[in-house]
């Protein structure tokens, strides 16, 4: 199978499927997924080898360019307008499913705790253009939804900080690399550098714009910019997501006009994005399915009631209104691009645990992506704020 023809087919057949979930009213994601399942070497086999080979790649520039729009969130007026309560949610809610998944998976599941925590970090991330789409669809207005929105455009924030100190915290219960102490510093030292790094990047990218004259030239310098940082912090060990979602929260803060930026982004990301999820659909194992299934079910099982759980405490400590104490943790069930993208970097990591963290995640994404956005507009229904 030659490398074009294979690009041939996941493009067109992507497409298909996009238009396939969204006549039954399905994320695109899903499609997406499912549509890598099939082509993968387990089912059809359509994909070459060197586009298999080329996955990290590929991946490390879609994640790079989901954490740079996510940073997009983090103007100091938004940090201001936020407030107490919407922190208090999302770390509750970062929080109460980390510790809540964990256990459950190595208590219950009996799986190894390194494993465990490795699952539980990637809980806590959420699919904030999921949650955005209901809230648009259903012409939600009100605090509740005002409140929603705005904890699921930081909870990833806080969810990658989480998943960077976790995995460190992985490889010394595995016996992986250095000492405990050794692995801690590093873990505080890849998340400042990311930091930095992503700061001082994301200034001299607003710094280039007075010097950009076309459309064009601010494209290829963005899009060259989130390149560097990510090979950078790849160099440097660092999180090449932190480091790009610094970059975008650097630039947004530095630059009047940074919309432009993001724009001409979103306009050219798609194409990366679908070769993001259809390569990570084709990774899942049909092998091992059934034996991922209990594994899988566990995940599901614990991941919303811990959501749920740590956002309604998050909520009654700052004394937010009854509606939103007993709902917004719903509204935060779906799951896609970010969890994704933790699983690859775990698959990276843990030669040991790769497979089998990457094939549970894949499922749990498909079955929160379908499920997901019906739980959050149960939610909006439930705090009576659907138009």
């Amino acid at each position: 199978m030659n490398t074009l023809f294979s690009a041939g087919i996941i493009f067109l057949g992507s497409l298909l499927m996009m238009r396939l979930s969204n006549r039954f009213r399905l994320p695109s994601v899903t499609g997406y997924l499912i549509f890598g399942v099939l082509i993968g070497p387990y089912v059809a086999n359509l994909i070459a080898p060197q586009i298999i080979k080329a996955s990290g790649m590929i991946s490390n520039l879609a994640l790079s360019f989901i954490a740079f729009g996510l940073g997009q969130n983090f103007t100091l007026a938004n940090v201001r307008k936020i407030g107490k309560m919407v922190i208090a949610i999302s770390i509750g809610e970062v929080v109460g499913s980390f510790l809540v998944v964990s256990l459950a998976l190595w208590l219950i599941g009996r799986v190894p705790l390194s494993l465990a925590i490795i699952f539980g970090a990637i809980a806590p991330a959420t699919a904030p253009a999921a949650v955005v789409m209901v809230t648009r669809e259903f012409k939600a207005r009100g605090p509740f939804t005002d409140t929603l929105l705005s904890v699921v455009a930081i909870d990833d924030a806080w969810g990658i900080i989480l998943f960077a100190f976790c995995l460190a915290l992985a490889k010394v219960i595995a016996g992986m690399g250095g000492g405990g102490s050794r692995e801690i510093v590093y873990a505080f030292t890849e998340v400042g550098g990311s930091l930095v790094l992503g700061g001082v990047l994301g200034y001299l990218l607003a710094l280039s714009g007075r010097f950009l004259r076309t459309s064009t030239e601010l494209l290829i310098t963005t899009i060259g910019f989130i390149a560097l940082t990510a090979g950078i912090a790849a160099y440097l060990k660092f999180s090449i997501l932190l480091a790009n979602m610094a970059l975008g929260t650097s630039l947004v803060n530095s630059e009047r006009a940074s919309g432009k930026y993001f724009e001409t982004i979103q306009r050219i990301d798609t194409p990366f994005y679908l070769l993001f999820f259809v390569l990570a659909g084709a990774h899942l194992e049909l092998p091992k399915l059934l034996g991922i299934g209990v594994l899988s079910l566990l995940f599901i099982l614990t991941r919303l009631p811990g959501e749920m759980l740590g956002a309604y405490i998050g909520a009654v400590i700052t004394k937010a209104e009854a509606k939103i104490r007993r709902y917004i943790g719903l509204g935060l069930a779906p799951q896609a691009g970010v969890a994704l993208g933790l699983a690859l970097i775990a698959f990276h990591e843990f030669p040991q645990f790769g497979d089998l963290i990457l094939s549970t995640i894949i499922v749990t994404t498909i079955i929160y992506e379908i499920f997901g956005p019906i739980l959050t507009r149960i939610a909006l229904e439930k705090a009576g704020e659907i138009g």
